[in-house]
């Protein structure tokens, strides 16, 4: 079982001569312009002794991003207590690299010293610094209130009514309210009648300042069906990127009906429109769509459904007129323009 761990250091930097022996001195200015990075909690998996991924916020360098990650090696240990010296690609905080254990036993046979050195160099993997994607955030589904409207009172109520001539009131009423310390939003439909208990829920929280996440259920008490929208910006490696992430917990029959029969048409048409197609086995309640800027003005995009991964590079993004004209040569399309108050394909 993988356990997700924070840590923060209150580090003093030093520098030494270049000779051995030299002394060493304090280092107070760049002690001073990292010691709020260093306080910066980051997050990270330990298991059995072994660190996973390590993941830090946006403002934290790459520089002191290595510095947990020297310090995170301490807690990760595997040992082969078969050889006193030995050689092996370890995963670590740093990604698949060559290390080196040396396994001492003391003479009074009381303890056993081991000397770990790790070579950064000569690493099979590589970690890239993830920004935003995967940061330790509020949890979506533990807030203290399932509704807001337990402690808070709506900003606003819009109720639509009406007397059938048995007296019995029929009809919905909607109320929003907003909690601004949880940085969360709700919207909550219910039915008017007495013996209707049907209920719409759509709940909104900002995760991070990358990140906000929205969950729609409805049905009985909201109990029957939902929908989870994820919208993030971060890095893709060293690109600038976006997702938005559609996933389905449970849908009415007739919508998956639907949905199913256009997922097929899917890849028939983005391969007419010069886009790559390809089969895969993604999560089967799910679709999602990232977009990454490889260079100034120039995007890439990637559509994951349930069954296919399409994707489309090189669209070129460029000012003309009163708006945006994408434009992407050999892609069926061959040039898309956005304005204000209209699209139109060109």
């Amino acid at each position: 079982m993988r356990r997700f761990s924070w840590v923060a250091f209150q580090l003093r930097w030093s520098s030494v001569g270049a000779w051995p022996g030299d002394a060493f001195v304090p280092a107070t200015k760049l002690t001073a312009a990292l010691a709020a990075q260093l306080l910066t909690p980051i997050k990270f998996e330990y298991a059995n002794g072994v660190v996973g991924k390590v993941w830090a916020p946006a403002g934290v360098s790459a520089t002191v991003l290595n510095v947990f990650r020297g310090i995170l090696n301490i807690f990760h240990m595997n040992l082969k207590k078969t050889q006193n010296v030995y050689e092996m690609q370890e995963a670590g905080a740093q990604g698949v690299c060559k290390t080196h254990y040396v396994i001492s036993e003391h003479a009074e046979g009381q303890h056993i010293a081991v000397t770990k050195s790790k070579d950064l160099t000569n690493c099979q993997e590589r970690i890239v610094k993830n920004i935003g994607l995967a940061y330790a955030e509020k949890c979506f589904e533990c807030q203290q209130a399932k509704y807001l409207g337990e402690n808070l009172d709506p900003v606003a109520v819009v109720i639509l009514r009406a007397v059938k001539a048995d007296k019995k009131i029929h009809g919905y009423q909607a109320a929003a309210y907003v909690d601004h310390a949880a940085d969360r939003a709700q919207i909550i439909i219910n039915a008017l009648a007495e013996d209707n208990n049907w209920k719409m829920c759509a709940d909104a929280v900002l995760l991070s300042k990358h990140k906000i996440m929205a969950k729609l259920a409805w049905g009985v008490e909201c109990q029957e069906y939902a929908a989870i929208i994820k919208a993030e910006s971060g890095a893709l490696g060293p690109h600038p990127a976006a997702r938005l992430k559609v996933q389905w917990v449970k849908i009415p029959g007739i919508f998956a009906h639907y949905g199913k029969r256009v997922a097929d048409y899917i890849p028939g048409a983005a391969f007419m429109a010069g886009m790559r197609v390809h089969r895969a086995d993604n999560d089967d309640k799910a679709i999602q769509v990232l977009m990454a800027v490889q260079a100034q003005r120039v995007l890439n995009i990637i559509v994951k459904t349930p069954k296919v991964k399409v994707s489309t590079m090189n669209i070129v993004i460029r000012p003309e007129g009163d708006g945006l004209a994408l434009v992407a040569p050999g892609h069926g399309l061959e040039k898309v323009y956005i304005a204000k108050d209209m699209w139109k394909v060109i």
